[in-house]
C-alpha cells in the first residue's frame, strides 16, 4: 500500500527514457470514495526531432 503513485511515476520515467519522441505522459489513480488524482508529466528527455518523418 501507499506505493502505487511511486510505481506509476517510475514506470512513466522509464517509458520517457525509452521513448524520447514522446513529450507528455499522464498518471492517474483512484483515491477512494469516488475521487481520483491525475498528473500530466513533461518528458525531460524529449527530443522533438526523434519522431520526425516517422509514422
Amino acid at each position: 500500500l501507499a506505493s502505487s503513485g511511486v510505481r506509476l511515476m517510475i514506470n512513466l520515467a522509464r517509458g520517457f527514457e525509452e521513448h524520447p519522441e514522446v513529450k507528455y505522459g499522464i498518471t492517474t489513480m483512484c483515491i477512494g470514495l469516488g475521487m481520483g488524482g491525475t498528473v500530466i508529466w513533461e518528458n525531460p528527455h524529449f527530443n522533438g526531432s526523434a519522431g520526425k518523418g516517422a509514422k
